[in-house]
């Protein structure tokens, strides 16, 4: 059957071969779908951010949590409050093992590290699956999650970076492809964030009780327990955990150049900014990337990504007192420029500098969440962040956080075999870090 049959087709037809039993309500189909009127749920990482994503789907009239995990357990009163009933699990293979049969979803919302693995066995699994940005720590559990999800067309997934469906993000889209400012040929791309910084200098102590630290640290290196230090809310700036300041707002914030542009994958990366610690991000970075040309822009396009401190106060290509927001980017043209914030209403130049009052007609919301559930109950073909398209956009941002180990090196990326090409000890140093060896036992 070819894959490009839509999940209307396929279950049109794996229907037409069922026996009248299997058609009564509540069969489980597949393993993905119920019904078409309820989205079962199981939830990994139902902290701060997988209980905003738990608020957000919790809207929608198919939603339904029946069960969530989380290696603290302080954190599954969060999941009881959408279901006093919902199973409670510290590690995720036991809900799989245990529940798989409850649930057609999950939403992974844990630090980065445990992407990957979370998110390969419940597609493996016949799971629809909404994951947090980014899409994995490293830039070959990018490339597995989007074959994963590519082998499995019946199954729905989504990117967590919602400002996709936000209408600044939207309109920005729109009014660049139709032309507004022209041929794009540069892009600047920046956070004034820096998740980073060496961290030192306090003794290890032991886990509290409802802190199941193994299970923590999971796949990546097993890291002394220090209170503070990692969880709740530091992990970012970890190497052994997140993906820095790039890794976490770049997917956010390249995402409408992405999407605008049509890009897919670098061709050339170079770092600009210092090294990242023995065990920490740099809090401050500048990476230039260099891609094909799409219909969209001029025939190689030079995209920019700053954070912290070397984030851009004032661009050759703008008017002079041109005050750039803290997070954002700008897009240059043959025709103008436009300032895209992160997050509010683009602004527009054209080619003498001034501000175009003008404009197209801007595009309405749309519901990052809610587009994930219609599409896994079959209203629509897909969602709009699909890994597809998730892949390569995470892929790109988290090069920077690769190759920041050789400032001032240009490296050839080979997208079709997922490698930096070239010879020499650095090339291969690189190629070393896209795919890390998962701890013993993991």
């Amino acid at each position: 059957m070819s894959q490009k049959m839509n999940r209307r087709h396929l279950l049109k037809s794996a229907l037409a071969a069922m026996p009248v039993a299997a058609m009564l309500p509540g069969f489980h189909v597949g393993g993905s779908v119920r019904n078409r009127d309820t989205l079962r749920l199981a939830a990994v990482g139902i902290g701060g951010r997988g209980m905003a994503d738990l608020n957000a789907m919790s809207s929608h009239k198919g939603f339904e949590l029946n069960a969530v995990c989380d290696v603290d357990k302080t954190f599954f009163a969060n999941g009881k409050k959408f279901n006093e009933n919902v199973a409670c699990f510290q590690d995720y293979r036991t809900m799989f093992d245990e529940k798989s049969d409850d649930f057609d979803a999950v939403l992974v919302a844990t630090p980065d590290h445990m992407h990957s693995p979370i998110t390969k066995m419940a597609i493996e699994a016949g799971k629809h699956v909404y994951l947090q940005k980014p899409l994995a720590q490293d830039i070959g559990e990018c490339r597995l999650l989007a074959d994963t999800a590519e082998a499995h067309p019946e199954l729905v997934t989504q990117m967590g970076i919602q400002i996709h469906s936000h209408p600044a993000y939207r309109t920005a889209v729109k009014w660049i492809q139709s032309g507004l400012i022209g041929t794009v040929n540069e892009v600047h791309s920046w956070s004034g964030k820096g998740w980073g910084g060496e961290v030192t200098g306090t003794d290890p102590s032991d886990a509290p009780e409802h802190l199941d630290w193994d299970l923590y640290c999971g796949v990546s290196e097993k890291l002394a327990y220090v209170e503070g230090y990692y969880h709740r809310n530091n992990w970012r700036k970890w190497l052994a955990f997140g993906t820095g300041t790039q890794g976490d707002m770049g997917c956010h914030i390249v995402d409408p150049v992405f999407t605008a542009l049509k890009l897919k994958r670098p061709t050339k990366v170079k770092s600009l900014g210092p090294k990242p610690f023995e065990k920490n991000f740099a809090l401050i970075s500048h990476v230039e990337y260099e891609f094909k040309g799409t219909d969209y822009t001029t025939d190689a396009l030079k995209l920019s990504w700053y954070n912290g401190s070397m984030r851009p106060t004032k661009l050759e290509h703008l008017p002079d007192g041109v005050e750039l927001p803290h997070q954002g980017s700008v897009f240059i043209g043959d025709k103008g420029s436009l300032i895209l914030p992160h997050i509010a209403a683009p602004i527009v130049f054209d080619s003498e500098g001034n501000v175009v009052e003008k404009l197209p007609e801007s595009v309405a919301a749309a519901n990052h969440f809610h587009d994930w559930i219609d599409a896994a109950l079959g209203e629509k073909e897909k969602a709009t962040a699909h890994f597809q398209y998730a892949g390569p956009l995470t892929e790109a941002v988290l090069m920077g956080t690769v190759v920041n180990r050789w400032p001032n090196r240009e490296f050839n990326w080979n997208a079709d075999e997922c490698r930096f090409s070239g010879d020499g000890t650095e090339v291969a140093e690189a190629n070393a870090l896209l795919r890390p060896a998962y701890r013993t036992g993991w």
